[in-house]
């Protein structure tokens, strides 16, 4: 039996160590049609450095004696295209950017790499101190050998993302310095295309949002961005059938393919495909885990993955205070899909207070993913996965700004009383704090900002999965605790009703709403997950709450 891949991102590590490969290797032909300058770009661990890798070894002529070794099995061993192991190829990861020090660690690189090419190829170009120097160099030499030259960077933005949530007047520095070494290294890229007998014939370039790109694209706008055609959907990530390969190889059973739906599933990355996509990095940590243990992780997130998006808060917070993109996160975990246009591609990093280039960096970033296109593209949540990560982030925002505060502890006992009792004082409790806390109030415009705050802080624990908008008998419930530990006893099916803080609470009203809250609750019920809880024995407590603006004016089991 092969072993499980995760955190690895050498191909040919992989091919001579026995690990299972997922053959991506018949999108190689598809990417020498689609065009020469190609720009891909995916949320982080969905398996772009080892695509990067795979076409490394693909094309570099040093390894033309090792293709028969490196690529035995896959597709691309029966489907050579005419360009296999023809090129010399410069591969760049820019994760590797100190962000301490920019200037000086992009210097140091580029001058390190390119130093290391020149030596491996035997060429006759003189190292210098500037790397602008050095690869006009390099170019001129290449074109007077006639030597072909394909360059692959990967994770172009990794370094300008830091920067971006770190130090902001740099990364506008290196942005528009017209000196910027970084600014220079695009524009020098595109003079290497430039002729007919241009040295560099190919640039592949990964990375997580296009706007780096934009910011830079005075320098380098000859690249094809290629992320949302519909052809390469699938050419990192996992889809269904992949994934009941690896199921099959590793034996693991079918009873676990619905939680691996649920937390890892559901991706698109264009609006013209119809199936989704699994993230890899999550299902190969689960697989780890699995395969050692027998059992599920107990985490069911990657740490990894949850600290890719920990500093992420400036995006909803400027200026000592949220800002208009806080609604709309709001509004993602509440369940809601959130309608577009079209996903833009090419914005800038410092205009993210224009809501369409945030909610598409939202999805370049994975915390979003494509619902259904019709005549607007809608964006849901993708996975509980990413749900938690968004509620954590959210919260963390609160928390840290003293916007809104409670004690965990206090709020996990409640929770539990009502897993094991039905006790419904998690929903006061949860009540009385939004009410007390006055830094919250001035950002509840609706229900939809309170009903995200209790999914928020009904999520923090693993009593349950915590649903919201979730079809049910024709019907969508405004939250469904889903018991997720086995020793929950109680299901939750809680509708929420909301009047504005402007109007006056009239005693008829009040009545009124509870009355059709507790006929929908009624319908909710009756549809066949919840009875195919309650025959298993677990006992469902149906909640009504209504809010007046921040304060919750009735709270009952019903």
């Amino acid at each position: 039996m092969k072993k499980i891949a995760y955190g690895i991102s050498d191909f040919k590590v992989v091919k001579e160590n026995n690990y299972y490969l997922i053959d991506k290797t018949n999108f190689i032909e598809k990417l020498e049609n689609q065009g020469r300058f190609l720009m891909f770009l995916r949320p982080r661990r969905f398996g772009k450095s080892l695509l990067v890798s795979m076409l490394e070894y693909y094309y570099d002529s040093n390894y033309k004696d090792e293709f028969e070794t490196l690529f035995n099995g896959t597709y691309i061993a029966t489907h050579k295209t005419k360009e296999v192991n023809s090129y010399l190829v410069l591969k760049f990861d820019f994760s590797a950017i100190d962000v301490l020090d920019v200037e000086n660690s992009f210097k140091l690189y580029l001058i390190e790499h390119i130093a290391s090419f020149i030596q491996k190829y035997k060429l006759d170009v003189k190292i210098v101190d500037n790397p602008i120097n050095l690869l006009n160099a390099l170019f001129v030499h290449l074109k007077e050998c006639n030597q072909p030259l394909y360059i692959l960077i990967d994770e172009y933005d990794n370094f300008s993302n830091k920067l971006l949530l770190e130090k902001k007047g740099n990364y506008h520095k290196i942005i528009s310095d017209k000196t910027a070494m970084f600014k220079q290294f695009f524009t020098t890229l595109k003079s290497g295309t430039t002729g007919a007998e241009a040295p560099l014939k190919r640039i592949f370039i990964t990375g997580v949002t296009p706007m780096t790109s934009y910011d830079v694209t005075s320098g380098f706008n000859i690249g094809q961005n290629i992320s949302l055609n519909p052809n390469f959907n699938d050419m990192v990530g996992i889809t269904e059938n992949e994934l009941h390969s690896l199921q099959s190889h590793f034996e693991i059973k079918d009873k676990n393919r619905f939680l691996l739906q649920e937390w890892y599933n559901h991706y698109k990355f264009s609006e013209n495909v119809t199936h989704t996509i699994y993230n890899t990095d999550m299902i190969l940590y689960f697989l780890n885990h699995y395969i050692e243990f027998q059992v599920p992780p107990k985490e069911l997130i990657d740490i990894n993955v949850r600290s890719d998006y920990s500093k992420l808060r400036d995006i909803i917070y400027t200026n000592g205070k949220l800002n208009g993109n806080f609604q709309i996160l709001n509004s993602f975990i509440a369940g809601e899909t959130i309608c577009l246009e079209h996903l833009v591609q090419d914005f800038s990093a410092l205009n993210l207070s224009k809501e369409e280039n945030f909610k598409s960096l939202l999805f370049y970033l994975g915390l979003v993913t494509i619902d259904k296109s019709e005549m607007d593209i809608e964006l849901k949540i993708p996975n509980e996965t990413i749900k938690r990560i968004d509620i954590d982030f959210l919260k963390d925002v609160l928390e840290m700004e003293n916007i809104f505060n409670l004690k965990t502890s206090e709020l996990t006992t409640y929770l539990k009383e009502f897993a094991l009792n039905g006790d419904i004082k998690v929903f006061e409790y949860l009540g009385e704090k939004i009410k007390e806390s006055s830094g919250i109030r001035d950002y509840i415009y609706n229900e939809q900002t309170v009903k995200s705050m209790y999914l928020a802080y009904l999520s923090l624990s693993s009593y349950y999965v915590v649903k919201s908008e979730l079809e049910l008998n024709k019907g969508f419930a405004d939250i469904f605790l889903r018991p997720f530990n086995p020793y929950v006893e109680y299901v939750g099916l809680v509708e929420m009703k909301y009047i504005k803080r402007t109007k006056k609470v009239k005693k008829e009203k009040l009545k009124k709403l509870v009355e059709e809250a507790t006929q929908q609750l009624e319908v909710y019920e009756k549809d066949s997950l919840i009875t195919e809880f309650t025959n298993q024995g677990k006992k469902l407590q149906k909640v009504v709450m209504v809010f007046n603006g921040w304060e919750m004016i009735k709270c009952q089991k019903v």
